[in-house]
């Protein structure tokens, strides 16, 4: 059975030909048809063929397809857009961002390279990075510098223990002093103060210490003039009070723990306001720093000659050998002051009277001890010496 309803939609590349098909048992039927189909004629056949097996080509479009593809396209375009602009954005901002890090690391590097300050980092004790101005204040070139097996050659032998220790507290995340003062060694030997600012950072992404340290010689040496200033006397730049009495109570300490003798000497010079009073002021000082430059002379390192005031001389001896060894100072003091003073056109011979005590027979304290001693000076001016300066010119 043939339904004429069969479309068939395409292109069809086979030829066909009419045939009938019938049952295998039945060879009679099938030489009939076969019969009748040769007596058919050509135009027959092909009127045959078109009616059973018209093929009918139907050309319809999928608009909505289309529009399905359009606008999936649209989408990927406006994705695509959307990305092309974020990723312009992107590198517009990785492009400012490299510009504003080489404008910081030039920044960064002309500030270090020109800082007033030494700027080392240490790992590993090792000197990993060197600024000029620490090749500057430490006398090595660069290449020196990181050659070298650790940063201890820069530091004064009685500083780098203390300065080892600080580096590996850092190093360790321990507490340790941020800021301090040492001293430097220079590769020429000299010795210099230092500040430094040492702290703990990431090196290569290990851990190392940043440290900055400044020269301050001048501020040490202004520091000590004004110390110095504070603790001597101006004209003859002896030690003052204040710095006798600090020595006097450090002398005692130690000679009551060790119970050592020590002595206390006051010494007056005689006739000195006659000085004064007939040649002026000038004159005057001139003969007192002349007395403490040859009394100075006759002490040792451990001895203390210090001025009170006026022509008032006080001498500390932490350690004497008693009643004999004070006697013996006191002889060459008188003999230190047997020769004239050459004063501008003036010579002018001036003499002492000194009483001293001793520790602990006298007194075991600081006020004692300069009590009797001045107490004994008085008493030697009034056994007969002289109570003029000679006048030799």
């Amino acid at each position: 059975y043939f339904s004429s309803s069969i479309k068939i939609s395409g292109r069809i590349n086979r030829n066909w030909e009419l045939g009938i098909a019938v049952r295998n048992d039945d060879p009679v039927l099938l030489r009939i048809l076969d019969k009748a189909v040769r007596s058919i004629g050509s135009n027959k056949v092909q009127e045959i063929h078109s009616k059973w097996i018209a093929v009918t080509y139907e050309h319809q479009f999928d608009y909505s397809l289309l529009w399905k593809v359009l606008a999936a396209a649209g989408v990927v375009g406006l994705l695509f857009l959307s990305r092309y602009r974020k990723i312009n954005r992107f590198n517009k901002t990785l492009q400012d961002l490299n510009m504003r890090l080489k404008e910081s690391e030039e920044s960064f590097r002309c500030l270090v390279d020109n800082a007033h300050e030494g700027i080392v980092v240490a790992q590993n004790k090792r000197l990993v990075f060197v600024n000029p101005r620490a090749r500057e204040m430490t006398g090595y070139d660069h290449d020196t510098l990181l050659e070298l097996d650790s940063f201890l050659p820069l530091i004064a032998p009685e500083e780098r223990e203390k300065m080892m220790a600080n580096h590996l507290k850092r190093l360790a995340g321990k507490a340790a002093p941020v800021r301090y003062e040492s001293q430097f060694l220079k590769r020429d030997g000299t010795i210099y103060p230092i500040e430094l600012t040492g702290v703990l950072i990431r090196w290569k992404n290990n851990p190392a210490t940043l440290n900055i340290f400044s020269d301050i010689s001048e501020r040490k040496a202004s520091e000590n003039a004004v110390r110095f200033m504070a603790l001597h006397d101006n004209l003859t730049r002896l030690p003052n009070r204040y710095l006798l009495m600090e020595r006097l109570e450090r002398s005692l300490a130690q000679a009551r723990r060790s119970r050592q003798p020590m002595a206390v000497l006051f010494m007056d010079l005689d006739g000195f306001k006659q000085v004064n009073d007939t040649y002026g002021h000038d004159v005057g000082d001139k003969l007192l720093k002349g007395v403490a430059e040859r009394v100075q002379q006759l002490m040792r390192d451990s001895d203390t000659l210090a001025r009170m005031g006026g022509d008032e001389f006080v001498i500390l001896l932490p350690q004497v050998d008693g009643l004999s060894g004070v006697e013996t100072l006191i002889s060459r003091i008188n003999e230190a002051l047997q020769s004239p003073f050459q004063l501008d056109s003036l010579e002018v011979k001036s003499r002492a009277s000194v009483g001293f005590s001793l520790f602990p027979e006298n007194g075991e304290t600081a006020e004692e001890l300069l009590r009797v001693s001045d107490q004994n000076m008085y008493v030697v001016k009034q056994k007969g010496r002289s109570l003029s300066a000679e006048i030799v010119k």
